[in-house]
């Protein structure tokens, strides 16, 4: 493994579990490096909460994958964190080279099979599910090729409220004898009870909500009956 000499930033950093905040908008950590006598921009690139079809297809802004915004996003503004008003030009520049643009599409083609063809059927990921891709990318601040360190990659996914009792029975039958295991089987016996507290609660406002609306009722004809009673007079 080469040797990498720190000129820039933090790498522990990199290591910090996620933040609610960058889990939810996105976030860029990065450190510059010396690898082989060449400069490298490393970069942990969170993408922020995303779909298969805004982050990958034709549901991005603009009716483009955001895959390519929100990396340009994270390259940016690593740069800009790095070097300031200098890191601006060096993204104009990179982004002309013809390194950049080939590894840019290799790097989009390579996650892109990754996340449909092994996260996809490993997790059960449907189309619309809300998942956020926390990954390592490293780009050559003198030819601008970009890098992905695909071992450094790794997918946090919201299970439906829908799809939870599945997925839970899905746990517990692979994993057996547990404490994981036992806890999952209690939250599911308590979310099937919270659900049929909140159908008797939803069905008693409902019959509160009828009995309103038949005394308002009432009290509007008794109203009307009195006005024409008074016009009689």
């Amino acid at each position: 493994m080469p040797e990498r000499i720190v000129i820039k930033g933090r790498p522990e950093e990199l290591e910090k579990a996620a933040t609610e905040e960058a889990i939810e908008r996105g976030e860029a950590r990065s450190v510059v490096e010396e690898v082989e006598g060449r400069r490298v921009l490393r970069i942990r690139w969170i993408t922020g909460k995303t779909s298969a079809g805004r982050l990958f297809g034709r549901y991005g802004k603009e009716g483009r994958p955001d895959f390519f915004r929100l990396l340009f996003g994270a390259i940016a503004g690593s740069l800009r964190e790095q070097f300031g008003e200098e890191g601006e030009e060096l993204f104009n520049k990179l982004r002309e080279s013809r390194e950049f643009k080939q590894s840019v599409s290799k790097l989009f083609e390579e996650m892109k099979n990754w996340f449909f063809n092994e996260i996809v059927p490993k997790y059960g990921i449907e189309p619309g599910d809300i998942f956020v891709i926390t990954a390592e990318i490293e780009v050559d601040l003198e030819t601008g090729r970009i890098t992905w360190n695909k071992e450094k990659t790794s997918v946090i996914y919201w299970v439906r409220s829908d799809k939870l009792p599945e997925k839970c029975r899905e746990i517990m039958g692979t994993v057996s004898g547990s404490e994981e295991v036992e806890k999952l089987r209690k939250m599911l016996e308590e979310k099937d009870k919270e659900i049929e507290r909140l159908k008797k609660e939803i069905e008693e406002l409902k019959r509160k909500l009828r009995e309103r609306e038949e005394e308002l009722e009432e009290a509007e004809e008794e109203e009307i009956e009195e006005e024409e009673e008074e016009e009689e007079e």
